[in-house]
């Protein structure tokens, strides 16, 4: 019995350490300015430090099948960021250098905006962490029972 118990307190610790870490934990943060929309997801920033990035916005994916959904969202995208000053938080590259992360312009989380416009489904592969993917689910549903962007 004491092991029992001792097991499940362990779990239930190791769980919530686990969970809080996917709250707070970000290896880096960096600014910069947005040069290019290239896509729904993706974006080009110019960093302080005069580097240029690609950006893919965590967290969503835009469907390639629709090809006016694709433009809606390119266009959406270009009007919330370009030129504008964004923060990215992120923990890791992708295979061709591009950084995953989650993207804010003035503390609103920009990839939410996409969904919240119908205009971007969420990304089940991304590293979020259940609080936000959460959020990100409830969005798309909500998007997709008013019957907007991508779910006309």
């Amino acid at each position: 019995m004491k092991h029992t118990r001792l097991f499940q307190i362990v779990l239930i610790s190791s769980f919530w350490v686990i969970n809080l870490i996917g709250q707070t934990s970000h290896a880096a943060s960096i600014q910069g300015h947005v040069l290019n929309v290239d896509s729904g997801e993706l974006i080009q920033i110019k960093t302080s430090d005069g580097r240029y990035r690609q950006v893919k916005l965590l967290g969503i994916h835009i469907p390639r099948h629709s090809k006016v959904g694709s433009i809606d969202a390119k266009r959406h995208l270009a009007m919330l960021l370009a030129g504008r000053v964004v923060t990215v938080e992120y923990q890791k590259l992708t295979t061709k250098g591009v950084i995953l992360g989650l993207v804010r312009h003035g503390g609103t989380d920009v990839a939410l905006q996409m969904l919240k416009a119908g205009l971007a489904r969420v990304s089940i592969g991304d590293p979020l962490n259940p609080k936000t993917l959460e959020v990100y689910q409830a969005y798309e549903a909500r998007a997709r029972n008013r019957g907007m962007g991508l779910w006309q």
